[in-house]
């Protein structure tokens, strides 16, 4: 585990790479207005709120804590996170906004989609907070800590 960054900037690394990953996982806008329909809000703009609030504060700022204790790259413990983030989708979210088990109230593709969906924004929210946490200042304070 690196020590050369703080807790407050893990998260904030965290947060600015699920926002990226969320937006990249937001091009599969009919997923967030399905789902918005399927809760009954009154507007998709909630949901998009929602969507964008858990991807980036929630899931970014708790990889940025959990980065150092997943196995591999970047992008491969990004990956692990956005399957972890996938089986909580399935067996928490899904059953609680009434889709059943998996989502499968929805359509049989649906767990399908959710486990592809959650691997995709994982990977880019690897590389991205690979890509924020690997910079030069990150690499001097290594260096000085030797």
């Amino acid at each position: 585990m690196r020590t050369d960054i703080s807790a407050v900037d893990r998260i904030g690394n965290g947060i600015v790479a699920g926002f990226i990953a969320t937006v990249a996982m937001s091009v599969l806008h009919e997923a967030v207005e399905f789902l918005t329909e399927a809760v009954g809000a009154p507007n998709p703009a909630l949901g998009w709120v929602f969507h964008f609030f858990v991807g980036t504060l929630l899931w970014g700022g708790a990889f940025g804590l959990a980065h150092d204790y997943l196995p591999g790259a970047s992008w491969l413990r990004g990956t692990i996170f956005g399957g972890l983030v996938a089986l909580i989708v399935l067996f928490c979210v899904m059953p609680l906004v009434g889709a059943g088990m998996l989502g499968l109230e929805f359509d049989t593709f649906a767990p399908l989609f959710i486990v592809i969906a959650h691997l995709v924004y994982g990977a880019v929210l690897g590389v991205a907070y690979g890509k924020l946490t690997d910079t030069d200042e990150a690499h001097e304070n290594e260096a000085a800590a030797r």
